[in-house]
């Protein structure tokens, strides 16, 4: 889970965002504010990551970190990314997604290793 959320945040970060922004400068906003939303979230993941699943604060900080998840998620989905979807079309879109699985090999697993945890 650690992994995976990390290597999603950083292939948002370097490949969807700056193309969501180049296509739709309106979403500037959204985009910054889902930067902020992985900062969060990646520093949870960097506790959770050194944190025994039988500490009791483990649940807790589980439970948080979905909450954040789920929202940032709904918010990116509901808001925003129709308005991509419609400035970038089928093609580019497309484009991009290939791109990003491409981009999967290349992220790193850390979550401190993602630019926005360090922002």
């Amino acid at each position: 889970m650690i992994e995976e959320l990390s290597t999603h945040t950083w292939i948002e970060e370097k490949i969807f965002y700056p193309a969501a922004r180049e296509a739709a400068p309106d979403t500037k906003d959204h985009v910054l504010d889902s930067i902020e939303e992985h900062h969060v979230v990646l520093w949870m993941l960097s506790e959770l990551k050194g944190l025994n699943p039988v500490d009791e604060r483990f649940d807790a900080k589980m439970s948080v970190l979905m909450e954040n998840v789920r929202h940032h998620v709904e918010e990116e989905e509901k808001e925003w990314f129709p308005d991509v979807r419609k400035a970038m079309g089928r093609n580019r879109l497309s484009e991009l997604g290939e791109q990003m699985v491409a981009a999967k090999k290349k992220s790193p697993a850390d979550p401190l290793a993602v630019p926005s945890a360090q922002q």
